[in-house]
């Protein structure tokens, strides 16, 4: 009994930024005879040397450790601080890159190893310091004077690209303001040789938002820097949407831009697919920049009456007018969540924290039990988790309007419930894509479209489900999708491919977290009636119309 109450004791005191809690955890842990699959974490962790470290690929040693969660976490330290294993040299590499790994597994994230982490960044191995930089990133270092110390030698490595790239991405994540060398430094990146040096320098610099000679090498940058200009302006949307604008509306105009034909015909169609896809991402941006792109409504609806445009150029419209009505919302009123369908929409989800169940899975059921409350409330919660990953699937794949046009479609039904909007939803949304050749996160991105579209009613959907009826079904699987896809990994099968335009991927709990917000956000005001993400979108955006785009 008195080791059951140590033990309760220890892990109500552990905190993941307190390396002196976790290791009463680990005491305790240890005193109680704790094992996993009968063997202790530390043995677990000496087994590591016998498995070869590949890059994040979760092997059984590493599940096996993390399930003791933070108690894991001063064996790995300890293991991954050592000055010397005493084995050789490639299995102090497996041992060391397993612990990384273990480390950025563990939830919550364990910051007190963020010392430990950056002491890896001296050790030979080429993916441990790599695999360290991409751990450091999800845990985002505050900027000491250690941290800064060990990052900011990383990019003057010139023999090292993937070091110097990493090391931009922690710096560009961390917590707090950054000094002015962190500021020379990713500005001295700006003429890095490697085009994915230059490209993960842009938002360390738009951490420096309010400096004129940051926004000016920025606006630079889009211009001289081709293979980086998207990245450029997606950053400058966000620190001076002002001065972004008329280089984004410019590049979408670019998209169907007749230009000279060279005698190269196949350079003419690369330069063509290049120009493309820069202006679809253009719209993208304008999209994602919301009500601060408002100004842009007027130039964007000259770009409907292109035809090969037109769709991608109404979904950023859609997604302009849809931040303006929200911000313009009233409160949601107090009385209307006690409407049976809001208490189960916002009722707590503790198993969101329980280490023995994926989250995803969780987040799931949770949202099979809406199917209760009818067809709507049910396609209505399929788009908001869509809608949510969707741009996951846009910007590796922008030329594919697949997706965006099912969920265009699912809107349509909702406002108007006819069998050829749902047809038109389930058709667009068949997309099966590429194993090869999309990264985790996009794959499950589109599957999670696809299962959107599958919640519409009349469709037999249950041969093509992820998850089966007692776990979602359609519902479910669309849900589980969108937080696998957040969390870059795939569903169904591995997705092999890989993308730098992927976003650092979220801890499963977290992605769940994004997910059932996503939905309370869109859902939650439609049901108390302050506005509808849905159906108010279309009227505001012909009342603009008709009004030349004036918001008054």
């Amino acid at each position: 009994m008195r080791e059951d109450t140590a033990l309760e004791a220890a892990r109500r005191g552990a905190r993941p930024d307190d390396l002196a809690s976790l290791r009463r955890l680990d005491a305790a842990l240890t005193w109680t005879g704790f094992r996993v699959e009968g063997k202790t974490v530390r043995e677990w962790i000496s087994g590591f040397a016998s498995v070869r470290s590949r890059w994040f690929n979760a092997p059984d040693t590493v599940r096996h450790v993390t399930r003791a969660g933070l108690g894991a976490v001063p064996a790995l330290v300890d293991a991954l601080r050592a000055r010397t294993l005493d084995v050789r040299p490639n299995e102090d590499t497996n041992i060391r890159a397993q612990c990384i790994e273990a480390l950025g597994s563990i939830e919550p994230l364990p910051t007190c190893a963020i010392p430990a982490l950056l002491g890896a960044l001296s050790l030979p191995s080429a993916r441990v310091r790599w695999m360290s930089l991409t751990v450091l990133e999800r845990m985002r270092p505050r900027p000491s004077t250690a941290a800064l110390r060990a990052l900011l030698p990383c990019l003057q490595d010139r023999n090292d690209t993937e070091l110097r790239s990493r090391a931009l991405r922690v710096l560009a994540a961390m917590e707090g303001a950054l000094p002015e060398a962190v500021r020379r430094a990713a500005l001295e990146r700006l003429v890095d040789p490697k085009r994915v040096v230059r490209r993960d320098a842009l938002p360390l610099l738009g951490r420096f938002a309010n400096d004129p000679e940051v926004l000016i090498a920025l606006e630079e940058q889009a211009l001289i820097d081709d293979g980086n200009r998207i990245e450029s302006l997606r950053v400058l949307a966000d620190a001076a949407p002002e001065r972004a604008l008329p280089l984004l509306l410019d590049t979408a105009r670019k998209a169907v831009e007749d230009r000279p034909r060279r005698q190269d015909l196949m350079n003419a169609q690369a330069m063509d697919h290049f120009w493309h896809e820069a202006g679809l991402r253009a719209l993208l941006i304008l999209g994602q920049m919301g009500a601060r792109a408002a100004s842009a409504l007027p130039a964007l609806s000259e770009l409907t009456y292109v035809s090969r445009l037109a769709p991608h150029v109404d979904a950023a419209i859609d997604d302009i007018v849809r931040d303006l009505l929200r911000r313009r919302a009233p409160p949601l009123p107090v009385e209307r969540l006690g409407d049976p369908r809001a208490v189960a929409l916002v009722r707590d989800l503790p198993l969101l924290e329980d280490a023995s169940e994926e989250p995803a899975k969780v987040l799931a059921r949770w949202a099979a039990d809406l199917r209760a409350f009818g067809p709507e409330l049910t396609v209505r919660v399929a788009l908001a988790a869509a809608r949510r990953v969707l741009g996951l699937w846009e910007w590796q794949h922008p030329r594919h309007e697949g997706p965006r046009s099912a969920l265009m479609a699912m809107e349509r039904w909702l406002c108007a419930p006819a069998d050829e909007h749902a047809r038109g939803a389930v058709s667009h949304g068949d997309v099966v894509p590429s194993q090869a050749a999309t990264s985790p996160d996009a794959f499950s991105a589109a599957w999670s479209v696809t299962y959107a579209t599958l919640c519409l009613p009349g469709f037999d959907s249950s041969q093509h489900n992820l998850l089966g009826e007692d776990e979602g079904g359609s519902l479910g699987s669309c849900v589980y999708a969108a937080c696998r896809a957040l969390s870059r990994e795939s569903v169904i099968t591995w997705a092999l491919g890989s993308s730098e335009e992927s976003p650092t991927p979220l801890p499963p709990r977290q992605s769940a977290r994004e997910i059932h917000q996503a939905i309370l956000d869109e859902v939650l005001p439609w049901l108390c009636g302050t506005w509808d993400p849905v159906k108010d979108v279309p009227k505001l955006r012909d009342e603009l119309r008709a009004r030349s785009w004036e918001d008054r």
